[in-house]
Parts: C-alpha cells; structure tokens; sequence
C-alpha cells in the first residue's frame, strides 16, 4: 500500500472515532469509563497520524515558500 492510502485509510478511522466518541458522550456522560476509553482510543490515532504523517505536511508546506 501506498503511503497516500494509508493516511486516508487512517484518516477515515480518526473521523468514525470522532463519531463514535460522540455517540458514546451523549449517551454516557462525558466523564464515563465508555467515552474516557473512546476519547484515548482517538488520541492514539491522531498521535499515529502526526508521527506519521505531519512531516509530510510540513515538508510538502515548506516547499511552497
């Protein structure tokens, strides 16, 4: 796989986490033990993302200046 796929793959897990802490938020309270595991579980994909990912951006960003 490509590293394009992979981010949008990754990309497409952190926005259905996002609603899926929502849901859970709504339903449990935001300071349940469910949406508290939801929320880490989310904050382990972003951290995968931007180790991953974000000195492309930052090198795709200083090439346009």
């Amino acid at each position: 796989m490509n590293l394009e796929l992979l981010e949008l793959l990754l990309q497409k897990r952190i926005a259905d986490e996002k609603k899926k802490l929502i849901k859970i938020a709504q339903s449990t309270g935001i300071n349940s033990n469910q949406t508290i595991t939801c929320s880490q579980e989310l904050d382990k994909l972003i951290n995968q993302h931007m180790k991953n990912f974000s000195n492309q951006v930052r090198t795709f960003v200083d090439t346009q200046y």
